[in-house]
């Protein structure tokens, strides 16, 4: 199989799994199939009184992939409806592990992130100096793991 196609195969695979993680929890979820920029899956609470927008990202093995662009300066926010989740494939035998993230949070570590790497640099890439690409490792993440509260679109 090619990489891309694996990659993209990874990608449903996470983007599944969180839909039905999210219905077993008793919430509704629905993915799209990257039909929607930045949007994976919409899920709500049983009345639809509260609605997330999510972005997954899933990882076999290694870091999860993503872009500079995705990050930027942005404030704490506590009304937020708009999540990443992270989800873990790289245990075999293992079920998934998930890391649900406030967008706001994720975005402003990835600039963060990014620009630290970059003053360590003297403002450039090491290898690439064109290139978009950031990588995501766990320890990034651990205070996220299995946040699923955070979302409160659970009727318990």
């Amino acid at each position: 199989m090619a990489k891309g196609s694996r990659n993209q195969q990874t990608g449903r695979a996470g983007e599944f799994y969180v839909a039905a993680e999210l219905n077993r929890r008793g919430a509704n979820a629905v993915t799209f199939a990257g039909n929607m920029p930045k949007i994976d899956i919409l899920a709500s609470n049983t009345d639809q009184s509260k609605t997330v927008r999510i972005q997954v990202k899933t990882r076999r093995a290694g870091t999860w992939q993503c872009s500079i662009e995705d990050g930027g300066s942005m404030k704490d926010d506590h009304e937020n409806d708009s999540y990443w989740i992270f989800v873990d494939l790289a245990k075999e035998n293992q079920p998934p592990e998930y890391y649900i993230v406030p967008n706001w949070w994720i975005r402003n570590n990835i600039y963060k992130t990014h620009k630290a790497y970059l003053n360590k640099r003297f403002g450039r890439r090491a290898v690439t100096l064109e290139s978009k690409h950031h990588a995501v490792d766990v320890k990034r993440l651990l205070e996220w793991k299995n946040k699923w509260n955070l979302l409160k679109i659970f009727d318990d």
